[in-house]
């Protein structure tokens, strides 16, 4: 089973998919782990890398194509996984309110709420118009997904519960 799950920074979707790794004892693959580890040895922020390397938006692509073509069962957490992986056989967007996810990633990040609050919205505005430009595509288009949840008022195991639910009845 190839699982893609996909939503806007902090919103929540590594944490979920670890936990359904987890249940489901399936490979993860976290695309955003992969740019900030790159990210970090380069000694810059995921936005300044993003904005100087294209390059890096390619091999994620190709990356995330590789794992759904050469594994049977895998959860991709990615912006573009609902897209570009024709193969999933579920695909979940999680999303939460600016204000939520902005302290998910200060707290994650360990940065201020200023800081964190500019540099998530710079973020997102370069990926969306990266991915219109590119793709023409909105990933927050809703009708690409089978399972969609709010995660804002969830705690970590309920949010995890959810998605375990939603994805037993489909199949």
């Amino acid at each position: 089973m190839i699982i893609t799950i996909t939503g806007l920074p902090g919103s929540g979707k590594t944490t979920i998919a670890k936990g359904l790794a987890k249940h489901f004892h399936i490979k993860h693959y976290s695309m955003g782990d992969f740019v900030r580890k790159i990210a970090k040895k380069k000694k810059m922020s995921v936005l300044e890398l993003s904005r100087k390397s294209e390059k890096i938006v390619d091999e994620m692509d190709a990356l995330q194509k590789k794992i759904a073509r050469t594994h049977k069962n895998a959860i991709i957490d990615s912006r573009l996984g609902a897209y570009l992986i024709k193969n999933a056989h579920i695909r979940i967007y999680i999303y939460a309110p600016l204000k939520t996810r902005v302290k998910r990633i200060a707290q994650r990040d360990k940065t201020s709420y200023n800081e964190s609050y500019h540099q998530t919205l710079a973020r997102e505005r370069e990926e969306l118009k990266h991915y219109k430009k590119r793709y023409n595509i909105d990933y927050r288009n809703k009708k690409l997904y089978n399972i969609i949840l709010n995660t804002n008022k969830l705690k970590l195991n309920e949010g995890i519960k959810k998605v375990i639910n939603k994805i037993e009845k489909l199949n």
